[in-house]
């Protein structure tokens, strides 16, 4: 029986061969459409590839953490006479041990009170402003799993005076030194390294350097029994199976019996759903956003199926010489299975030369993919193994799908196909090419529209009328000094001596940075009303040089003076004013309100003005004096030598603050930073257009030079009785421009309606002009002219006697 087999077997290894010589000699012999199928299908598979790698990052996040499934945060619903205002990520610090008491599936809870940047120095007096720094329940060690690398976790954060270190901040303090109980100075207070841990990953919301003891902030003044002001993040482990919309029915339950909640109610959310589903305000840091995830994913789909179209339609463009093949194939005795393999082998074939080349443009494409998408997700994508099993899923796939049907309709030519045209010029040939080609450059144009929004509206965020100034506006960080309330306006004074500088003013804040620099409180009103407020105001001091510096506007009253004092004065915005029930700014000058267990006078009413971006709502601002106590100077540079004007600054700081570290920023450049993420995704969307373009026009050409080759006697003849140049790149061009005037026409619509929802993000959004879809019919019908006539105007000026004997 063995000797039966070994003969067929090696028959079996031959046909194959044979098939795969026959495959490489066919794939050789049309070199230019095996070389734009290849490039294509690599450009489609690389840019999907690296878009669902990014896709699979954003959906990541979270999943290391063992009890994710059963983590849950708590945030805060604001609302006024019943309607919803806003919600707020931040809560009370008695609630979790209250909720923990009252409802049986909270396991246990973590709160973590996030300080501002703050200066922290060593046993060496060595100085360092630090960030990401989080007061936080022992238990945070283990709810989030911390992996330590040096300390004891049953220990750690037990004492009030305990920090935790990440590996690499442990590493810029103490280098190779041992850190466990060495001491930090931290606003004051001294505190002990009780532990260093693995740094976070970059796919969590929740990134710290240092952790602290929640009771650090109590040292500091804070009462965690307090219910005036929420600044804490709540994370509840639950029991596991805990349903989360029954638990959100307790807690609304629970927030209505605490008089200490008027008009708030507390709700849960997952952990793994906050990072693409929460936009909630004190966010710890930007979230990504669900829809632009699934519109990326849309988008690499939709790359590949461009990438797909153009092989199939060169592949059945073609399909009169390969029906002859297979015709000749039937006639010496192949069955239509042995040309399906056939086909398909080389469908194979091509889909590997173009993976290959696609892991190649992957590799080119990494840094700078990277430095777009604003993180290092895809540096170990060669060692991912998801990333091969999406590779490999992809190749197969795109294999069949790619193949499949041009390998069933070539293998179904009958024998007599050897002796004529059969399916060229049939209307379902015709039919599905242009089916397919309408379909290539309608998803164009929607990649194209998207890409032109997304700039109008980046642009018109940053020609809007912020309120104020910020052009050649410094901020410097102030020092953190305790018991100081000189140094500050001696620096001031100092620095408004300096060539070059304009005006100084100190401040506890600057428009651009985050909510948290911001103190935020809902218990304002006007004096002699009753009622409490649902509002969250946002409140931070300056000096009476601030408004000047940033062109800031009064609408009604007048700013502070030299000689205002902090608590008898305030300045408020328009937006306060009215949240306050002012019926002008005018009415507001002149009122006392009660702010914290002071009554304050209202002096002046400033002109709105965006303290954060244009991404959201004007806020309600409230400004009290600050004459020393400083965060931040706002220097008004004027025009000259940025350099030396930066050198005497720093100058000037060394001779103050020399053991305090010396940071500065421009303040234009930081409020422009809040649109990253949008700048971002208009980059990829630029890139991605290009790609979708590129490949849709590979193909046209392929196809325009096939069209261009099969009709050469056709062109010959017309010459021969009369027909310009002219007339004939008509002819040649004219059917594929009505496909793409078909293409732009079903585009349209669908564009809008995408580009319409997405701008609904935006509090002040552009409109979607009728340019817009003007603008990118005419550049696709121009590009689809240039690469059709470049194949036509070859043959059109070809001397038509030639064209007829080669025929």
């Amino acid at each position: 029986m063995t000797a039966n087999v070994y003969p067929l077997f090696i028959t079996y290894i031959d046909m194959n061969f044979q098939n795969l010589n026959l495959t490489i000699r066919n794939l050789r012999k049309d070199r230019v459409y095996t070389l734009i199928n290849v490039t294509g299908l690599a450009i489609a598979m690389a840019t999907f590839l690296l878009i669902i790698q990014n896709v699979r990052f954003e959906k990541s996040y979270e999943n290391f953490y063992e009890k994710a499934d059963n983590i849950y945060r708590i945030t805060l619903n604001l609302y006024k006479d019943g309607s919803y205002i806003t919600t707020d990520c931040e809560t009370h610090p008695a609630f979790a041990p209250l909720v923990k008491e009252r409802i049986p599936e909270v396991k246990d809870y973590v709160r973590m009170q996030r300080l501002e940047k703050c200066e922290v120095t060593t046993a060496q007096h060595k100085a360092f402003l630090e960030t990401n720094i989080y007061a936080v329940d022992s238990s945070m060690l283990s709810i989030f799993n911390q992996q330590f690398i040096a300390g004891d976790p049953d220990k750690a954060l037990k004492g009030p005076m305990d920090a935790v270190l990440t590996e690499t901040t442990a590493h810029k303090y103490f280098g190779n030194a041992n850190p466990i109980g060495q001491t930090l100075s931290l606003s004051g207070q001294t505190m002990t390294i009780a532990g260093v841990v693995k740094d976070p990953p970059i796919n969590t919301h929740l990134k710290f350097n240092l952790l602290l003891s929640l009771h650090f902030v109590e040292v500091l003044g804070y009462d965690l029994s307090y219910w005036g002001g929420n600044n804490n993040y709540t994370y509840l482990e639950m029991q596991p199976g805990t349903n989360l919309n029954a638990f959100n029915t307790k807690l609304t339950a629970l927030s209505k019996s605490l008089p200490q909640l008027k008009d708030k109610l507390y709700s849960a959310e997952q952990l793994k759903e906050i990072h693409l589903y929460s936009r909630k305000s004190f966010e710890p840091e930007a979230n990504g956003d669900s829809r632009i995830v699934q519109f990326l994913f849309i988008i690499a789909f939709l790359i590949l199926v461009i990438g797909i179209i153009n092989y199939i339609n060169l592949t059945t463009a073609r399909s009169a010489e390969r029906m002859k093949e297979a015709g000749v194939r039937k006639l010496l005795g192949a069955s239509q299975w042995a040309l399906i393999k056939q086909f398909l082998l080389e469908s194979f074939v091509i889909n590997i030369l173009a993976f290959a080349l696609a892991l190649l443009l992957i590799q080119l494409a990494l840094p700078y993919y990277n430095t777009i998408v604003g993180n290092t997700s895809a540096s170990g994508i060669y060692t991912d193994a998801k990333f091969w099993c999406s590779c490999g899923i992809l190749f197969v796939a795109n294999s069949l799908l790619s193949g499949i049907y041009p390998a069933y309709v070539l293998s179904s030519a009958k024998a007599t196909s050897s002796i004529g045209r059969i399916f060229t010029s049939s209307r379902e040939g015709s039919t599905l090419r242009k089916t397919l080609v309408v379909g290539q450059f309608a998803i164009a144009s929607i990649v194209l529209v998207a890409s032109l929004v997304v700039y109008k509206q980046l642009s018109f965020m940053r020609h809007q009328n912020l309120g104020m100034n910020l052009n050649q506006v410094l901020v410097v960080r102030a020092p953190d000094l305790l018991n100081d309330t000189t140094s500050a306006s001696a620096f001031k004074s100092e620095l408004q001596q300096l060539a070059g500088v304009s005006k100084v003013s100190i401040a506890g804040c600057v428009p651009g940075l985050g909510l948290e620099m911001l103190s935020t409180t809902s218990n304002v009103t006007r004096q002699g009303d009753s009622k409490k407020s649902s509002y969250n105001y946002y409140v931070y001091g300056f000096d009476e040089d601030f408004t000047n510096i940033l062109d800031m506007k009064m609408v009604a009253g007048n700013n502070f003076k030299g000689h205002s004092s902090y608590g008898n004065e305030v300045v408020i915005n328009e937006e306060a004013s009215k949240v306050l029930g002012f019926s002008s700014p005018q009415e507001a000058v002149g009122q006392k309100l009660n702010f914290y267990d002071e009554h304050p006078t209202v002096i002046g009413v400033l002109k709105n003005f965006h303290q954060q971006s244009l991404k959201g709502a004007l806020l309600p601002m409230i400004h009290h004096y600050l004459s020393d106590k400083a965060n931040y100077f706002a220097i008004k540079i004027t025009s000259g030598d940025m350099e030396k004007i930066l050198a005497s600054i720093e100058k000037k700081w060394d001779s103050q603050f020399r053991n305090h570290p010396f940071e500065y920023f421009f303040l234009d450049d930081t409020f422009n930073r809040q649109y990253q993420s949008d700048v971002r995704l208009g980059k990829i969307i630029n890139i991605f257009s290009i790609f979708t373009i590129f490949i849709t026009c590979l193909g046209l050409m392929g196809l325009a030079a096939y069209n261009v080759y099969r009709r050469t006697r056709e062109i010959g003849i017309r010459k021969v009785l009369g027909s310009s140049v002219i007339a004939i790149i008509w002819l040649l061009t004219r059917d594929f421009i009505k496909l793409v005037l078909i293409a732009f026409i079903i585009a349209t619509p669908v564009a809008w309606w995408i580009m319409n929802e997405w701008l609904q993000n935006f509090v002040y959004r552009t409109s979607i002009p009728w340019w817009v879809f003007l603008s990118t019919g005419g550049l696709l019908i121009i590009m689809a002219v240039c690469t059709i006539g470049l194949q036509s105007m070859k043959s059109a000026m070809m001397n038509p006697v030639k064209a007829l004997r080669n025929d």
